[in-house]
């Protein structure tokens, strides 16, 4: 018996983007879905191309059947404007002529339209949470895995199997991060679908991602090629990074620093990308002075930056639940990515509500004896709380040393008053939340803590 080889009709794709991509949105609200391929069939047929919603199976707004470019050699190509949204189908037919049928070709899947967003630092921005949490995944939130591989976003986000980028392959144990939260928050928020790409790794400093290394920036490096792997084009950047920094010498040069590596950001991938930050969690391990000092430094680096340089913004951790030493919870982890996620819906998506932490503006002695201090804050709506009598994450220094703090409370909805055990000496200036593992109990209205800082300068009344 003869087996014929069937006769192979209608449109095949060739190029084209891959099944749960998220294609980054341009400014106007659209992005290109480039397709390519090959057809089979009579002559003079023409390929045909559409984008539909998955939910429904409705052409997408402007991109409901449309012929391609028929090319030599039984090609075509075609290019559609999608508008932001999805899940979406990239439909193919061929259409014969003189046949009422069109023959059915092949599909793209689960594509959507959105924004990207490049993951970066150090293992809390890798996502070391451990415990039970609900965080589901959502359609609509995907993942471009280090093998280069798109796909629905779940945890770990983080994930180092057939990767194609060993810079970042992370052996930690890897568990729950934000940035499912974060995306999750953005989709549900603003409607804006979300792609991650998750470019950290556990332990590395600052000078890995810093281009103004002089030794190489091996993990910037690492972080564009995913990127350009990804499509090219990101819409900003969660950062979490500054324990590996948190020393004497590396802490005075962190904001100096970070702040090149912000600008070498925006040069290569997008004048004013939005970059936002969280400012350091508690280390339960140290009890040093100098290395609470320098933990310090780096949070007040980094809320420092976020005043300093426009489109950057901290996000306050101090209040969130560690699973180990120095790792944020996978509770806080969810937490922390549904602030992100807040912080990104109002200042990149331009919704109207409260989206800023508590930040201290200034700090004023209310008297010529210099025993009494009232610390005014910025963003604060409704009201501050503190959730203690004492006053223990109110610190004060002079050139003699410590100035004890007796009393602290909110006198007015933004501001914080400390009665000073003594007065207060030349040099004063007050901390909140100093040291590696400080009390954190000044909230918001929201529940958040505010900002911590140190070497506040206390002005004259």
């Amino acid at each position: 018996m003869t087996v014929e080889t069937p006769v192979l009709v209608g449109a095949t794709i060739t190029r084209g983007p891959r099944p749960w991509q998220v294609l980054q949105r341009e400014a106007d609200g659209t992005a290109p879905l480039a397709l390519a391929g090959r057809w089979a069939g009579a002559d003079g047929s023409v390929v045909e191309v559409r984008a539909a919603r998955e939910y429904d199976h409705a052409a997408a707004a402007g991109c409901d059947w449309q012929p391609a470019e028929m090319l030599p050699g039984n090609a075509w190509r075609a290019t559609l404007r999608v508008p932001t949204g999805g899940l979406y189908k990239a439909e193919t037919r061929l259409r014969a002529p003189g046949v009422e049928w069109r023959s059915t070709g092949d599909k793209i899947w689960h594509l959507a339209v959105g924004d990207l967003w490049v993951i970066a630092g150090q293992s809390n921005a890798v996502g070391y949470g451990h415990g039970a949490v609900v965080d589901p995944p959502m359609l609509g939130v995907s993942v471009f895995g280090g093998d280069e591989v798109w796909r629905l976003a779940t945890h770990p986000i983080f994930d180092p199997t057939e990767t194609r980028h060993p810079a970042n392959r992370d052996g930690g144990w890897v568990d729950v991060s934000p940035w499912l939260a974060f995306g999750t928050g953005i989709f549900t928020g603003a409607g804006v679908p979300v792609g991650l790409i998750p470019a950290a790794l556990g332990g590395s400093p600052l000078s890995a991602w810093d281009p103004g290394n002089p030794e190489g920036a091996y993990l910037y490096e690492n972080m564009l090629s995913l990127i350009d792997a990804a499509g090219g084009r990101v819409a900003g950047m969660a950062w979490y990074q500054g324990e590996s920094d948190a020393n004497a010498e590396l802490a005075a040069t962190y904001l100096a620093r970070f702040t090149r590596f912000v600008a070498a950001f925006r040069a290569r991938c997008g004048a004013g990308l939005p970059v936002l930050t969280a400012q350091l969690n508690r280390y339960f391990d140290s009890a040093d002075p100098a290395q609470g000092r320098a933990w310090s430094a780096i949070r007040e680096a980094q809320r420092r930056a976020a005043r300093a340089i426009p489109g950057v913004a901290a996000v306050p951790t101090l209040d969130l639940g560690l699973s180990d030493a120095i790792h944020t919870s996978a509770v806080g982890n969810v937490v922390l990515g549904e602030r992100f996620a807040r912080v990104a819906l109002g200042m990149v998506y331009g919704q109207a509500l409260n989206w800023r932490p508590a930040d201290a503006r200034d700090a004023r002695f209310l008297d010529d004896g210099r025993a009494e201090v009232a610390i005014t804050f910025d963003h604060v709506r409704d009201h501050l709380v503190l959730l203690t009598l004492f006053a223990e994450e109110f610190t004060v220094e002079d050139a003699v040393g410590a100035v004890p703090v007796a009393k602290a409370w909110v006198e007015e909805p933004n501001v914080v008053r400390l009665t000073l055990g003594r007065a207060a000496g030349a040099g004063a200036v007050c901390h909140l939340s100093a040291g590696c593992n400080p009390p954190s109990t000044l909230r918001d209205a929201l529940q958040r803590p505010a900002l911590a800082y140190y070497g506040l300068e206390i002005l004259a009344s």
